[in-house]
């Protein structure tokens, strides 16, 4: 009986192999300027601003876990240390509605105000990510309990 051909396939890289490789890229927090002046102005930082922003935009009650830069500084140390762009947030606005908007950025489908966690954007995705969080802890309707 004769047999298939072969199927060739494009060789993979798994997810954990990738985040190495980006992790490796982009260099320790301390590599990237997070240094224990930051760790000190991020603790004022957040003792000022306990709540997450775009949390509270959504009439949530979040304590803030990260101080975001709000336009990436991408080594800018002027950038860096401005104050006025940072942000206080929640861990999964950070990693999953700011990471979005980040994307979208570098995309150039948004401009840099939409990277507030206030912005439109921002609460349209935190609505999708905390929703799909809901109805992963089988609570249709509402917003999980962080």
């Amino acid at each position: 009986m004769p047999s298939l051909p072969p199927k060739h396939r494009l060789a993979r890289i798994s997810p954990v192999t990738q985040r190495k490789q980006v992790d490796a890229r982009r260099g320790s927090a301390r590599d990237r300027g997070y240094s224990a002046r930051w760790d000190r102005a991020s603790l004022a930082f957040k003792a000022q601003h306990p709540l997450c922003i775009g949390c509270e935009a959504r009439g949530k009650t979040v304590p803030t876990d990260v101080v975001d830069h709000i336009v990436p500084h991408r080594g800018d140390q002027d950038l860096f240390w401005d104050i006025g762009n940072w942000q206080p947030c929640c861990r999964i606005c950070h990693d999953r509605v700011k990471a979005r908007l980040e994307v979208m950025w570098s995309r150039g489908e948004i401009g840099a105000s939409a990277l507030r966690l206030t912005s439109k954007r921002a609460m349209a995705i935190g609505r999708e990510v905390f929703g799909d969080l809901a109805r992963m802890q089988g609570k249709e309707g509402g917003e999980p309990k962080l």
